[in-house]
């Protein structure tokens, strides 16, 4: 028997990294933490299509929108009144983002193990996940991120 409990999320290539997401809400985020085992303490990034996107969230600003301009898309991660933000370079994601809106995101891993570097590996870690994308090449590396209040780049 399958379990139903995880379909809503997804598995799929960014730019960066493989993740592992879905819709941004309490019950998605509860299920990328629960099936993670990540520490509810780290926050989860949200993916947006564009900056008006972004702009639907409260803890958006004036200031991040300058950052955005500067760095979008891309593999930078804003974060903004204690929220990430990452509009990813890969054309086939950002469609997607288009039509079902902004996802939460987060490596595709199990918390503290490796990333996963292939769908293949991330169906073996994660097989009650069925909806899996692949929207094109990652760079296998982690997206910079930067703190909007005060510049300060937090992840390199």
């Amino acid at each position: 028997m399958s379990n139903k409990k995880y379909n809503e999320l997804i598995i799929s290539t960014t730019d960066t990294v493989l993740g592992i997401g879905g819709k941004v809400n309490e019950k998605i985020k509860k299920l990328i933490y629960e099936i993670k085992g990540r520490d509810e303490n780290k926050k989860l990034i949200i993916l947006v299509s564009s900056i008006k996107q972004a702009r639907m969230f409260p803890e958006w600003n004036i200031q991040a929108e300058q950052y955005a301009k500067k760095y979008w898309p891309g593999a930078t991660t804003l974060v903004v009144n204690n929220q990430g933000f990452r509009m990813p370079n890969q054309k086939k994601l950002l469609e997607y983002l288009e039509q079902n809106g902004p996802i939460y995101m987060s490596s595709c891993n199990l918390s503290n193990a490796p990333v996963c570097k292939t769908i293949e590996d991330a169906k073996l870690i994660f097989p009650e996940i069925k909806n899996i994308y692949n929207f094109g090449k990652m760079s296998q590396q982690p997206s910079q991120i930067i703190r909007v209040e005060d510049g300060e780049i937090l992840r390199k």
